[in-house]
């Protein structure tokens, strides 16, 4: 079935365009004053040409991300859709594979809008320009006009939920089609970043009764070898819909790793409340330049497919969480909490866990933990679009590099920032789509 071949999204151009992951100083010393994608985007490099040199662009046979996810739509959810009359099957199943599609055209428009759009602002939306949509799986045709506004493919999303979710199974053949409380989820998500927070909670709720399970960490991952005990697979009970990258983020850097050692002691805990996802790490080799600041992912995917670009159960319960401290309903957001932290901190108590009492600080702390475990994939790089429309809740990232300059001599220390409004949050069109569709223009936050 075409939905179980994608399993993976190249993420290359928005990689590092965050603060948690972390290059090797030899890396980025071999390449010193003439940087490829990876150290630009390492070193907030606003100068570097990312239409040219997106990933995939040089030559013919090269594929970007914006093509992939067009691809996608076109080729896989536009074709089964229009398709559909010659399709064989109960009108059931046709139905649900409909429905499928919808969902992973919803998704791939999500990720698209978020990407290569400004953040969702209810005040600009309609104005703001956003990316083509495309509802027909014919390559010569175009989209008319070349790119629709941000409100509009939003509308299209949630059109696109909306009409799949009563045709979804309960559970899908694989983790790779959506659910029903995939389904849900992407829901409350698209809610959560245009800030319609009743909403969100809404169907987050539909998703969270359907299946909030998780994986038992605090069980499964072993302090001494940095590995679960048991192997998770993409099958796993976590995963409401699962879609890695192609890249492992192997390494994270200080500031990540000093936000899993703080623990929950400023929340009622004891001292020997420990985050266990630490434990999936460790010290990198010496002959690592910069190893001693930085951790290196250590299981392999046949011990633990991490779901860094899909959908998951405790996504859910973070994005309740947020809501409700938004809200002020502090032992709500307490409540779908629980689940997550007692499987993800070692000794955890929750009858002594203390949430800030004040909206902001509430906030903060789950937007911290959102940030620890969605951590290695595209999570973060959109959160912090959609937080930097915040005032509380924005963030200059600065990134001190290299950690140890003795190690590389040829690369002088200094302070690299990545701004609240940087271009480099919203990307530009990879100049092949232009290519193609001379009327494209990329988006600015002009």
């Amino acid at each position: 079935m075409l939905f179980d071949n994608i399993t993976s999204y190249g993420i290359s151009d928005i990689a590092y365009l965050n603060d948690e992951g972390w290059v090797n100083a030899q890396t980025v010393a071999s390449v010193w004053g003439a940087p490829n994608l990876t150290t630009a985007n390492f070193l907030y490099l606003t100068g570097y040409d990312r239409s040219l040199n997106a990933d995939g662009n040089s030559g013919t046979n090269g594929t970007t991300m914006y093509q992939t996810l067009y691809q996608r739509i076109a080729r896989v959810a536009n074709t089964i859709i229009y398709e559909k009359d010659d399709m064989s099957g109960t009108e059931a199943e046709k139905a649900t594979v409909i429905a499928e599609s919808k969902m992973l055209r919803a998704y791939a428009y999500f990720l698209l809008i978020n990407i290569y759009a400004k953040p969702y602002d209810k005040a600009t939306a309609a104005n703001d320009g956003g990316v083509p949509l495309k509802l027909d799986p014919y390559i010569e045709t175009q989209p008319e006009p070349a790119k629709s506004t941000v409100a509009e493919v939003y509308q299209q999303i949630e059109k696109d939920i909306d009409e799949a979710i009563p045709d979804l199974n309960a559970n899908a053949k694989t983790p790779y089609r959506f659910n029903r409380a995939a389904a849900y989820a992407l829901k409350a998500k698209v809610y959560l970043f245009k800030k319609e927070y009743d909403a969100c909670i809404a169907a987050a709720l539909q998703s969270y009764q359907l299946n909030h399970q998780v994986y038992d960490l605090v069980n499964l991952v072993s302090a001494s070898t940095n590995r679960p005990s048991t192997p998770l697979y993409a099958t796993g009970e976590e995963n409401l819909f699962f879609a890695a990258s192609t890249i492992s983020y192997i390494y994270i850097g200080q500031e990540l790793i000093d936000l899993y050692k703080t623990g929950l002691q400023a929340n009622g805990q004891s001292g020997n409340v420990s985050d266990v996802r630490l434990n999936l790490y460790k010290q990198p080799a010496a002959t690592i330049k910069d190893y001693k600041s930085m951790l290196a992912w250590v299981p392999n995917s046949k011990e633990y497919a991490p779901n860094t670009v899909g959908i998951t159960t405790t996504e859910v319960m973070l994005m309740l969480a947020e809501c409700y401290a938004r809200k002020g309903q502090y032992e709500l957001a307490k409540e779908y909490l629980k689940p997550y932290l007692t499987s993800r901190y070692k000794n955890y108590d929750h009858s002594s866990f203390s949430l800030p009492n004040n909206v902001e600080d509430a906030v903060i702390f789950v937007t911290g933990e959102r940030r620890k475990e969605l951590n290695r994939g595209i999570n973060r790089f959109l959160d912090l679009r959609r937080l930097n429309t915040e005032s509380a809740y924005q963030k200059t990232i600065s990134r001190l590099f290299p950690a140890d300059p003795v190690a590389t001599p040829n690369v002088p220390q200094q302070n690299f920032t990545l701004p609240v409004r940087s271009p480099l949050y919203i990307l530009p069109f990879p100049s092949k789509a232009i290519e193609n569709d001379p009327r494209l223009t990329s988006n600015t936050w002009n």
